[in-house]
């Protein structure tokens, strides 16, 4: 699963819900804690995203990881109304966007970053030039979550690969073509962008590692 890892999260510490309150799923428990986050972390990332999965609670432990994330986690009366259970309908189909950065280059902090917005804005004007066909994705995420991964990439032949089987699946995509005026040569593809249903991404990207 591509899922997001969130700073120094570490492991240690258990997480605490009141009696009879809330209770995490084991399996997106394991997930998470598998990516470096404390126990706490996870259960209130799974708690404030109804429980539903890992992807999701990452994405909001990575947007919430200013606030005191690894906190003893109890769910009380008051907390209770910020959860999301009843926020989550059934049947909802769940989007993410997962940008693949090509570490062949060595690119520095800033430029990656740079590389990996190019992805996403030109991955954002594909969904808008049809609405159509993208526009019922494009709203469920960012109904909910807008959940952003970014994951690690051998080399160009590699993204080029995971290009063409997005396309097969019929999964929107954007790979970045550097300008080169700094650090790599013009032309060079830094960045895939795929956007899909949670499970689709998965089977194009789930094997790479987060950046």
């Amino acid at each position: 699963m591509d899922s997001a890892s969130g700073g120094d999260n570490g492991n240690d510490g258990s997480a605490t819900t009141s009696e009879g309150g809330f209770k995490p799923r084991d399996d997106h428990l394991a997930v998470l804690m598998s990516l470096g986050f404390s126990k706490n972390a996870a259960t209130r990332g799974l708690y404030y995203t109804g429980n539903y999965n890992a992807d999701l609670a990452a994405a909001w432990i990575i947007e919430n990881e200013d606030k005191d994330i690894n906190a003893p986690f109890e769910a009380d009366a008051e907390d209770s109304d910020d959860s999301e259970d009843d926020y989550i309908p059934d049947g909802v189909d769940f989007y993410k966007m997962v940008f693949v950065v090509n570490s062949e280059f060595s690119m520095g902090v800033g430029k990656v970053a740079a590389q990996v917005a190019h992805s996403a804005l030109g991955l954002h004007r594909v969904l808008l030039e049809n609405p159509q066909k993208y526009g019922q994705m494009l709203m469920s995420w960012e109904q909910f979550g807008e959940t952003k991964i970014v994951v690690k990439g051998d080399n160009t032949s590699q993204l080029l690969g995971l290009a063409a089987k997005a396309n097969t699946m019929d999964l929107p995509n954007y790979l970045v073509q550097d300008a080169g005026r700094t650090q790599i040569e013009p032309g060079s593809i830094t960045c895939l962008g795929i956007m899909g249903k949670i499970d689709q991404v998965d089977s194009v990207t789930g094997s790479l590692k987060l950046l």
